[in-house]
């Protein structure tokens, strides 16, 4: 697979100028001629189709690739309606345009699972309207009514004369017709591509080592960066001596950074070694938090109560009046991403232009980032995307952006910043730590008549917008208490907390830890009723599409029969971003720490495009949040993180991976996000089975050494 990346501008002259070839973009409401086009061509695009005379078709992705599918799935999408050859369909990324912005976002970012989400429609319309024009043209070509052409395969036929044409051969000809208004979408029961298993676009490249990261970018003159940031958010260098930096091997300069020092060097390796010949002192930020004062802070937030963000209900008088009342409390840590590949990328800052070349989930905020940064007009700078190296929210952040574009602007050429692994572990955008307490009072049946929750954590969305303007976050509690379940008393807090690391959007972002805190309270209720955990949550789910979602994953992991002795089950479901998962782990303790042998996911993700995909992310899900449960856990000394690297920020290792199964509920409904679905339910699982096995219930985070 070929991988380049373009700018929207780039596109139009490359399908212009594709000896013919056709070039179809989807319209937002302007719309301006293009040459060879009629006049109601769209003029804004969000996304782009080209065939080239040789049949190749390329597709403009606006999503960033980091392993979760994208440029798998959303081809496939394409295909489908376009009756296109899978085989024929090259992928290429965008860069920086408000054009391809994500339909349900409204603006372009990879995250919360929204790429198939958003661009679903979206891309189906394209295919249909580009097969369409393709039938036109060759109907025209053969002087034959449209209505008795068909296209298949990338091919438009005609029976009864039996004559044919390649996408190929007819794309200069369909580049002349008319895109139809409203092009027919093929129905489900037609598909041939969605549903069906098909090799993964991005792995020849990534096998044979063409796939290209910022890591592996290599520019005419380039330098390298290393950077050493206060330890400290919010520090600044006070001291600094860097005399024995400069004058040691390859090193060309010493850089002032935001809040720290870059060293640039002939070398990666040159640079990173020159940073401990700094003698530098930082000051400042929030030097006398620890991990004890934030969990003060969250204890005392809970006490205290935060703002409402749901009421419904007398809650303190069903509380008051309840002959069986649970009031219990559940606190997890700060997470750290760990992607693969540590944070950097490459930027150019000459005369009045600004390229980069990111590695980014959002190319809107690296754009804006590159403009602060380099202080010219945002028409003066191109972002370039380029493949991720693992994202989990991190690289939607832009600090390495940042930095990139001040070291180059600083040494007038182009720069590849990488960071150490010390540096990206210490200097994240970490999951808040959070606490949650819950009080329920159940009925006579056992289901809760009144439930009050208080949740406690740093604010994500305060601290990207600068703050909440005195409105409950809403998006921390997401998560917190199932939708569907009926209860007639039901109230829900919130307090944002203060916090002395910068929070960021983690995997499942708040999901993460809310279905932690649920289906361990659900498991908690389970157990004062007296009754099985999969059938108390079956009877509150009743009626839903969680029902069918829990049964598949119960009947799957065969709930209720007996295990090898020193086993035990646990189940937990999550929904979230379109999708719902449910996970029943299987558990034992080795040497006093849970060990988990088999995890059997069933998920309801709507209509499944790519399930080969889905079960590589279910996998993966397991992986992330497994090595987050167990091991996950980012402590503050004086401020500072204190682990450094994978020796105390432990993930999993493949001799521990469990076992996983995935089960798919077959589904018409509107496509739902697969990346980050799979996270949420595996942390109660476990926590559930470890109840199951020994009776003692877990309520913090992580497991082991608890």
């Amino acid at each position: 697979m070929t991988v380049v990346t373009l700018s929207r501008r780039d596109a139009l002259q490359l399908g212009l100028a594709a000896g013919g070839g056709l070039l179809l973009g989807c319209s937002v409401p302007a719309a301006r001629p293009l040459a060879g086009k009629s006049s109601t061509a769209p003029a804004a695009l969000n996304a782009w189709v080209q065939i080239a005379p040789d049949g190749t078709i390329t597709l403009v992705t606006p999503d960033a690739e980091m392993g979760q599918g994208v440029h798998t799935a959303l081809p496939l999408i394409l295909a489908e309606d376009m009756e296109a050859d899978f085989a024929d369909v090259r992928v290429v990324h965008c860069g920086y345009d408000p054009a391809y912005n994500n339909p349900l976002k409204g603006y372009q970012a990879t995250g919360q699972s929204a790429a198939v989400r958003g661009y679903y429609t979206l891309l189906r319309r394209i295919g249909a309207s580009a097969r369409d024009m393709l039938i036109a043209a060759a109907a025209a070509r053969w002087q034959v009514p449209v209505a008795d052409c068909r296209a298949a395969g990338s091919v438009v036929r005609h029976a009864a004369s039996g004559r044919s044409a390649t996408y190929g051969e007819l794309a200069a000809d369909a580049a002349r017709q008319t895109p139809p208004a409203e092009p027919v979408l093929k129905a489900a029961s037609e598909f041939r591509l969605i549903g069906a298993r098909v090799a993964r676009k991005d792995t020849p490249a990534k096998v044979d080592g063409s796939a290209q990261y910022s890591i592996d970018l290599v520019l005419p003159g380039m330098a390298y960066a290393a950077v050493r940031v206060s330890p400290v958010t919010g520090g600044t260098v006070t001291r600094l001596d860097d005399a024995r930096a400069r004058a040691a091997p390859g090193v060309l300069d010493v850089v002032r950074i935001d809040g720290g020092v870059a060293v640039v060097a002939a070398t990666w390796w040159q640079a990173h070694q020159a940073l401990d010949l700094l003698d530098i002192e930082f000051t400042g930020g929030s030097v006398t938090a620890s991990t004890a004062t934030v969990d003060a802070d969250l204890a005392r937030a809970i006490a205290d109560g935060g703002l409402v963000a749901h009421d419904a209900g007398d809650v303190e008088t069903a509380l008051a009046a309840g002959t069986h009342v649970l009031e219990v409390e559940y606190a997890v840590p700060y997470l750290a991403h760990a992607t693969m590949e540590p944070m950097g990328c490459v930027a150019h800052v000459e005369g009045d232009r600004c390229t980069v070349w990111a590695p980014t989930q959002g190319p809107t905020v690296a754009h804006k980032a590159a403009v602060r940064a380099s202080g010219l007009p945002p028409e003066a700078v191109t972002v370039h995307r380029m493949f991720l190296g693992g994202g989990f929210g991190r690289r939607y952040e832009t600090d390495f952006v940042t930095q990139a574009v001040q070291i180059s602007r600083s040494v007038a050429r182009p720069v590849k910043l990488l960071w150490s692994r010390e540096e990206d572990l210490t200097h994240d955008f970490y999951r808040p730590a959070a606490r949650i307490r819950y009080r329920a009072a159940l009925a006579a049946d056992g289901m809760p008549a009144a439930v009050d929750i208080v949740a406690a954590c740093g604010s994500i969305l305060a601290r990207m917008r600068g703050s909440l303007g005195g409105k409950v976050d809403a998006m921390s509690v997401d998560g917190v208490l199932d939708r569907e379940i009926a209860i007639p008393n039901l109230r829900i807090r919130h307090a944002a907390v203060d916090t002395p690391l910068p929070v960021g959007m983690w995997r499942s972002v708040s999901h993460s830890q809310n279905a932690f805190f649920k289906e361990s309270f659900m498991d908690e209720l389970a157990h004062a009723a007296g009754r099985d955990p999969y059938e108390y949550r079956r009877a509150l789910l009743a009626g839903t599409r969680q029902a069918a979602v829990l049964d598949l994953a119960a009947e799957k992991a065969a709930w209720g029969t007996p295990l090898p002795r020193g086993r035990a089950r646990g189940i937990a479901i999550a929904a979230s971003y379109g999708s719902i998962v449910a996970q029943v782990a299987e558990v034992s303790l080795e040497d006093g720490a849970p060990r988990v042998h088999r995890v059997v996911c069933a998920v309801d993700c709507g209509l499944a495009i790519d399930p080969y995909n889905i079960a590589a992310q279910m996998e993966s899900g397991v992986v992330y949040g497994l090595s987050a449960a167990l091991w996950g856990e980012i402590t503050v000394r004086d401020g500072a993180v204190e682990q450094s690297n994978f020796h105390d920020y432990r993930v999993l290792r493949i001799h521990e991976m469990p076992r996983v199964e995935t089960h798919i509920v077959a589904s018409t409904a509107p496509p739902g996000g697969i990346g980050e679905c799979a996270v949420p339910p595996i942390a109660p699982a476990v926590a559930n089975a470890l109840f199951a096995l020994n009776g003692k219930r877990v309520r913090k985070l992580p497991l082991v050494g608890r």
